[in-house]
């Protein structure tokens, strides 16, 4: 900032300095000298930055949105940094995002880059506030900003009003499957997420390929994850999203910060292969290894071939626009629905291992095969 004002003196020196020089060929010393200072006393030089005043109340830059009064959560310790390992392309990324409270901070790389892809931002004092914790409804929007979720679902759970700023991102959530909500039909959006709720959401939004392993089994508190997270922690675990800490623990019910929340959903976008809808075309394709944010379409032009669907996230429908297409097959694939539009196409859905459909929308004629194991449809 200062240079801009340290370079309009020189110049304005050197102006000086070059006018003087032809004064000086046609006056003597003294009057030389005279003139440089009253040219110099003279000349104003403003080495004041032209920036927009804010008001700095410590609100966070939240499209049509209100920050939510901070839900009362026990402090945790800065000490107990979780393990990672700095981002790879850290300085491949045009950072200009600078905070007061970031530096020297174990994710201030991971924080630069966030802001710069435009999922996160900080506040109008000038901080971010990378140790203070994040809700349920704020990791929704972080989610949705950086996978660029624009499908929406009808809501009905009790404590989600029209009227907040949350609304809509909830919406979003739950379209592309990332939340749920609770059995009591509740969301609770301002309750702190804890960090094995953050593994079962993140679970639904990557893809899995080879990650066996023991992973989180290692870990000292691994017992202490509930049931219905355990498969997910070790999923985001092996695939290197959310780690343990340097004392072997996971701490599953502690809340996450804002700083592990961009972490965790830097890696996501920049190591999963994201397209933004996907069109299937050719005969007997194999589609694999590929979270699909939209629908995946499986369109006309494929023929009477096959389809191999493998790996793959679809943040939206799988739709078979396709009329004559002999199969679908699915291995390792979730998705919101599946949807064959055709009255007359007596297309196999075949399913293999680990499918998880929300919702099916299938015409009589349409035959579903479940070979494998861990069907959920």
């Amino acid at each position: 900032m200062r240079e801009g004002g340290t370079m309009k003196k020189v110049i304005k020196k050197l102006t000086v300095f070059g006018l003087c020089a032809v004064l000086a060929t046609n006056m003597n010393a003294v009057a030389y000298a005279d003139i440089l200072d009253d040219i110099i006393d003279n000349t104003e030089i403003n080495d004041t930055e032209n920036v927009d005043n804010t008001e700095n109340n410590g609100t966070e830059n939240i499209d049509n949105a209100e920050d939510a009064d901070p839900v009362d959560v026990e402090d945790t310790e800065d000490t107990a940094t979780e393990n990672v390992d700095t981002p790879s392309d850290a300085n491949e990324v045009k950072t200009t995002a600078v905070f007061s409270d970031i530096e020297g901070h174990w994710a201030k790389e991971w924080i630069k880059n966030a802001v710069n892809l435009g999922f996160v931002s900080g506040y109008e004092d000038g901080t971010f506030r990378p140790d203070r914790t994040i809700t349920r409804a704020e990791f929704s929007k972080l989610l949705n900003n950086a996978m660029q979720i624009e499908i929406t679902k009808k809501l009905n759970f009790s404590d989600v009003n029209e009227n907040e700023w949350f609304y809509k991102e909830i919406q979003k959530s739950v379209a592309a499957g990332f939340f749920s909500g609770y059995e009591n039909n509740t969301f609770r959006p301002n309750n702190p997420i804890k960090r094995e709720e953050v593994a079962k959401v993140v679970a639904g939004a990557i893809t899995t390929g080879n990650i066996d392993g023991e992973g989180a089994t290692l870990l000292t508190d691994y017992n202490s994850i509930q049931e219905w997270a355990k498969v997910s922690v070790n999923t985001v675990y092996n695939k290197g999203y959310i780690l343990g800490y340097p004392d072997k623990t996971y701490m599953p019910s502690k809340a996450l910060t804002r700083a592990e929340a961009v972490k965790i959903i830097f890696e996501i976008i920049d190591n999963e292969n994201i397209e933004y809808g996907f069109n299937i075309t050719n005969y007997n394709e194999s589609y694999s290894s590929a979270v699909v944010v939209g629908n995946l379409n499986i369109l006309d032009s494929v023929g009477n071939g096959n389809i191999y669907i493998k790996n793959v996230v679809v943040l939206g429908d799988i739709v078979v626009s396709a009329k004559n297409v002999k199969s679908v097959e699915l291995t390792d694939v979730k998705a919101r629905n599946i949807i064959v539009e055709s009255e007359n196409n007596p297309v196999r859905i075949v399913q293999n291992d680990n499918v998880v459909i929300a919702n099916t929308q299938l015409p009589p004629i349409v035959t579903v095969q479940k070979l494998g194991q861990n069907i959920n449809i």
